[in-house]
């Protein structure tokens, strides 16, 4: 068998011949399209073109760069509190099996679960402080322009 089907790229550049299968298979998965008989077009070029070489102006326009803005994300971070609520509402949902007894055994399961809530705490809390640390280089840096 031989590599009888040209491949096109999007902007109809010759690429290498391929073989009449897997011409098939790209046209049936929908990453080419038959131009005639011997002919597909790629509808995603190969590795070369995966990244676009130019910056997106599009997306530079849509970046905050009013220092209140940031500012403004800041509090809504320091304000953003409600998982620390909830979390306290479960725990105290969660039945306590203590036993003053001697000899009783600790209440192993409602420790672990108070464990793992405060986990989650802590790493939300983790997370709030690289965010702020973010946004306040990201301050510096417009402010300092």
């Amino acid at each position: 068998m031989e590599k009888t089907v040209r491949v096109l790229d999007e902007q109809g550049n010759l690429l290498e011949a391929t073989y009449p299968k897997r011409a098939k298979g790209l046209v049936k998965h929908g990453r080419a399209r038959f131009v005639d008989e011997q002919t597909i077009c790629l509808t995603c070029p190969p590795n070369r073109f995966l990244e676009e070489t130019k910056m997106s102006e599009e997306y530079m326009e849509k970046f905050a760069t009013d220092p209140a803005e940031f500012l403004k994300r800041i509090e809504e971070i320091q304000h953003d509190n409600g998982h620390i609520y909830q979390a306290l509402a479960t725990l105290e949902k969660i039945p306590s099996n203590h036993s003053d007894a001697p000899g009783s055994p600790e209440d192993v399961a409602g420790s672990a679960k108070a464990m793992a809530v405060a986990q989650v705490i802590e790493c939300r809390e983790a997370t709030n402080q690289k965010l702020l640390d973010f946004y306040m280089t990201l301050y510096q840096n417009l402010t300092q322009q």
